[in-house]
């Protein structure tokens, strides 16, 4: 049926619906009270054109349009609430999440790892004072699928960390960033007597990192980072954390993969 012909039907089935209608009453009443086997068919079928046209015409004028409108309705809501929420990159202002997080955080990887901070000592108690499964664990299962995992901190000897030391009134900090080189060696060495075909690496750089990042897997499209900005005046266990998907923020993710081979490039293995 063409254009024209739907129009046309589209006009004028409310008024055919009608006709059928009082058609269909007519001959109920007429048959009703008559005796007789025709009579009785008769206003059975009478009674089934009625409601036969009834039904989907009140349907059609009522009933459609109101779910219609709630359908428009809850799509328009949710469509609001998409929009609303597209582009935001998920940000944690109460700081750094429960300890347990950090190996759900890594399960996926399938190439690569990199930790880069100053000190790393949140990092290193999760190894050392944590139960397994909060990131000895989850680091076991992918080195033994040969994910290679690399921790990156500031050479304890450089000026510059001794400078930031300084600043924010932390002398000491030098000598736990070397520690927690040591207790990374140990683990390194521990893991790599278990001969998992994926290695832990521990370098020093020369560069000062500006926020702790951790990424994983930077060269695939389903690569993640998270971040964690030093910031004065606060516990680094405060600072926001920020988790960036390449796949959502490519541009953003790209940067902080930019930053992290930028100190990657000036360190060197211990």
């Amino acid at each position: 049926m063409g254009a024209l012909g739907h129009g046309i039907w589209g006009r004028y089935r409310g008024a055919l619906a009608v006709c059928v209608l009082l058609a269909g009453l007519s001959l109920a009443l007429v048959s009703n009270g008559h005796q007789g086997f025709w009579w009785s068919a008769l206003n059975e079928i009478a009674l089934f054109a009625c409601a036969g046209v009834a039904i989907p015409f009140y349907y059609e004028l009522f009933l459609r349009d109101a779910e219609r409108r709630r359908f428009l309705d809850e799509m328009g809501t949710l469509l609001d609430e998409r929009l609303a929420t597209a582009g935001r990159v998920p940000v944690r202002a109460e700081g750094r999440p429960d300890p347990s997080e950090k190996g759900r955080f890594l399960e996926g990887a399938a190439h690569e790892v990199i930790d880069i901070g100053i000190g790393l000592r949140s990092l290193v108690s999760l190894y050392v004072s944590r139960p397994e499964e909060d990131l000895t664990g989850p680091v076991r299962r992918l080195l033994s699928r040969g994910v290679n995992v690399t921790y990156v901190l500031p050479d304890p000897g450089s000026d510059l960390l001794a400078a930031y030391a300084r600043s924010i009134a932390d002398p000491d900090l030098p000598a736990r960033t070397a520690e927690s080189a040591r207790q990374l060696q140990a683990v390194r060495d521990r893991f790599a007597g278990e001969g998992h075909p994926g290695t832990i690496t521990v370098r020093f750089t020369g560069q000062l990192p500006t926020c702790y990042l951790s990424l994983v897997d930077p060269q695939r499209e389903s690569g993640r980072c998270r971040v964690s900005p030093y910031l004065a005046g606060m516990r680094r266990a405060d600072a926001p954390v920020t988790d960036v998907g390449r796949s959502a923020h490519p541009e953003l993710f790209a940067r902080y993969v930019t930053h992290a081979r930028a100190i990657l490039a000036d360190s060197r293995p211990l």
